[in-house]
């Protein structure tokens, strides 16, 4: 080591020390301080403890990180567009950017107020319209779209807190959330646990009136999220001086959230953009592990399949992606959610794309080391 790079490290511990020394001195006598994570994590385990009790912690999307400056620009841009596209400009916000054809993958699938007014004739009332606001307590939770499929869901909500609040652009949100499954589901798979992942996006924060925000909540679940039951049980924001302020919701030391928003979910949401791929039995080995599929799914948002697991790692990470037929791939996202064989029925996973992809397109999904055709993508 130089003498300069002696000085330079001694320089910056004398740094550390002057910046931190207080709280160094302070540590013995101070109350934890429990991270935001922290405590969000805990009530939405007193929310929902069977969503939890058997999850694996699923990491953020990366396409959440959207660097605010752009963010920004997109939405300049999207404010001088036709009063038609507002339902696009969400989408645009949300995954960063999307050209044409997933633009019309968007249109094709979502529900919105805007192009189900009135029921189709393949189509009951309930299954075709947007769920109603929800009110009480002076909060009306608006779901403004809804996208999914399968074991994919988003949902576009507007939140009007109550009268006197206000909501900044650089605010810290947590939504408190979880999603049940429908009762034809539970029915059909009385023993097996039901897994989720969540993820709040805001997209606008007191532009339109103080007390109004627009976000995305994204879910992923180990089961069909058509005909579930999603709820809100309250609304978190983290202050300048790192406090965590309840905007909305009620809470208990002992039952935890005593009060929720219940928005219920369409049934047979997007089955005809599923493609049940034929895998049963296909089977790779990687580190000592051997997983067997017993069925896969693929949608325009992502994968789901189930497995037998042989090996002595209880989660792997299966590496997917989808070939065109243009000779590119398609990876999804790294971060996936599983769930283990606790009742013997198999293993599940969940994966979603960057975004909204056009299966005609597609030829193949490409699992670890094994290639699965798609025999036919879906009607367009």
């Amino acid at each position: 080591m130089t003498q300069f790079d002696i000085l330079l490290r001694q320089g910056l511990m004398d740094a550390n020390l002057e910046q931190y020394g207080r709280v160094l001195q302070s540590a013995d006598s101070s109350e934890p301080d429990f991270s935001p994570r922290y405590l969000r994590e805990r009530m939405r385990l007193l929310a929902a403890p069977q969503d939890w009790e058997e999850r694996r912690a699923r990491p953020t999307p990366r396409r959440r990180r959207i660097p605010r400056g752009v963010a920004v620009a997109i939405a300049v841009l999207l404010l001088i567009t036709a009063a038609a596209a507002v339902t696009v400009s969400l989408w645009v916000s949300y995954f960063g950017g999307l050209d044409q054809r997933q633009q019309e993958i968007i249109g094709d699938m979502e529900i919105s107020g805007e192009k189900t007014e009135q029921p189709g004739p393949e189509k009951t009332a309930a299954e075709s319209l947007l769920p109603p606001p929800v009110e009480h307590d002076g909060v009306t939770i608006t779901p403004m779209h809804i996208l999914g499929a399968k074991s994919q869901l988003y949902l576009v909500l507007e939140i009007r807190a109550p009268e006197g609040t206000v909501f900044h652009p650089g605010d810290d949100l947590s939504l408190f959330s979880s999603l049940r499954p429908s009762e034809q589901w539970k029915a059909e798979h009385p023993k097996e646990y039901a897994t989720n992942s969540y993820s709040f996006t805001i997209l606008e924060a007191g532009t339109k009136e103080p007390n109004v925000l627009v976000g995305v909540e994204e879910v992923m679940a180990s089961y069909d999220v058509g005909g579930s039951i999603f709820r809100v049980w309250g609304l978190e924001r983290r202050t300048a001086d790192g406090e965590n302020e309840l905007v909305f919701g009620s809470w208990s030391a002992e039952r935890g959230p005593t009060d929720y928003w219940e928005i219920p979910i369409p049934e047979a949401l997007n089955e005809d953009q599923v493609l049940e791929l034929q895998v049963e039995g296909m089977s790779t080995t990687d580190g000592g592990k051997t997983m067997t599929l017993l069925s896969m799914n693929v949608t325009p948002l992502g994968i789901y399949w189930k497995y037998r697991l042989e090996g002595e790692d209880p989660w792997p990470q299966a590496r997917l992606a989808l070939r065109m037929k243009d000779g590119s791939e398609i990876k999804a996202d790294s971060a996936q959610m599983t769930a283990g064989d606790y009742t013997g029925s198999g293993c599940t996973a969940s994966v979603d794309f960057e975004k909204p992809v056009d299966l005609s397109q597609a030829e193949a999904v490409l699992w670890e080391d094994v290639v699965i055709p798609l025999e036919m993508g879906p009607e367009t």
